[in-house]
């Protein structure tokens, strides 16, 4: 099911991203030869009555859309081949549009998924409501291993009833008990399929130090609580608007996250790759379908911003090329762009090699 809901998610993200670029070239009469999901042998597809070909192939990481008369990674036509394609073929191609057309083509992926993103937001605070707090249940979650509920014989799914004959009404309560009585033992009554039992634990030490460097002891039982999110509903102008500002809000901070492991404030062992992304999609999954969807959104924000990043192979490196044309006048050398699309290539090679590692080695530990 990991692999599922990732190829779920992923296949969904990759179809927005390339929607964007097919519907802003259609608009701006371009052909679109190949819209893909996936790369390499095709599984399944159809052609439409514009003759575009819709397939899913077999490599699910990606997808691309080929525009009509595309011959290199620069989309420029070979001179012995426009001079065998009619004007209106010509006024079809990709190549013959302008600065400001091209730009808008390749601009138009990544904004799809921000705006996907935003749709998303949006209909999860229409149909659920805005987040207002949390409730916890005096329901056990999870529990560490050789901690002091371990060793206590506490499991999981055990209600909490009473804790030293006072009655509890919601984990916080037990929590905060637990917190005033390091090392002293406490009779915990809870229920568990069905039945009543008493159990005694003694919760661990643990040293904090707060914000002024004063250290205290405080109890630790090393267990978790079942919670649920409080809702609030919301109007659609209020919705708007918090998606809206939702969706900028995750972009820049994914943006500061990415800038801090390049200047090297951050650990680029954070950065993670598919086996990652497939883990968060199916916990999510697991969660419901709100959480689901939720993470899709980040992901989309994600797609969407490192697309526009200014490396060669990528939207942004088209994007730095045109704006490079547009102010220099002139149309960059091929001999250029080999070099500059084989840096491309390296970048995004290395990356896939840094990602996938750390997602091993998460994966190991």
């Amino acid at each position: 099911m990991t692999v599922i809901w990732f190829l779920i998610l992923l296949t969904i993200i990759v179809f927005v991203h390339e929607l964007g670029h097919y519907f802003i070239a259609r608009l701006n009469g371009v052909r679109v030869e190949i819209f893909s999901i996936g790369f390499g042998k095709e599984l399944i597809g159809f052609n439409d009555k514009r003759g575009t070909r819709w397939k899913l192939s077999l490599i699910p990481l990606g997808g691309y859309v080929k525009f009509f008369g595309d011959a290199n990674l620069s989309s420029n036509i070979p001179e012995e081949r426009i001079n065998k394609l009619s004007e209106r073929e010509i006024n079809e191609t990709f190549h013959i549009k302008s600065l400001k057309q091209k730009s808008a083509i390749v601009f138009a992926g990544p904004l799809a998924n921000f705006i996907f993103a935003f749709i998303i937001l949006f209909l999860i605070l229409i149909i659920k409501g805005s987040p207002s707090g949390m409730k916890y249940y005096p329901i056990i979650n999870n529990i560490l291993d050789e901690s002091a509920a371990y060793n206590a014989g506490l499991m999981i799914n055990d209600e909490i009833i009473s804790v030293n004959g006072t009655k509890v009404d919601n984990f916080l309560d037990v929590r905060d008990f637990i917190i005033a009585n390091p090392s002293k033992e406490i009779y915990f009554e809870i229920i568990r399929n069905g039945n009543v039992y008493d159990i005694i634990a003694k919760p661990d030490e643990l040293e904090i130090i707060d914000e002024n460097g004063v250290k205290s002891i405080i109890g630790r039982m090393g267990f978790s609580a079942k919670y649920e999110t409080i809702y609030n509903n919301v109007s659609i102008k209020v919705a708007l608007s918090k998606a809206f500002t939702d969706t900028y809000t995750y972009t820049i901070r994914t943006f500061e996250g990415i800038t801090d492991i390049i200047i090297g404030k951050r650990s680029a062992s954070e950065l993670g790759g598919p086996i990652m992304i497939a883990s968060v999609a199916s916990k999510a999954a697991n969660r419901g379908l709100e959480s689901y969807l939720f993470i899709m959104a980040i992901i989309s924000i994600n797609l969407g911003l490192i697309n526009l990043f200014p490396i060669p192979l990528l939207d942004g490196g088209h994007l730095l090329l045109y704006g490079i044309q547009s102010i220099t006048k002139k149309v960059i050398n091929e001999v250029y762009l080999k070099y500059y699309y084989g840096i491309g290539m390296f970048i995004i090679f290395a990356l896939m090699i840094l990602v996938n590692y750390n997602d091993l080695i998460k994966l190991i530990n």
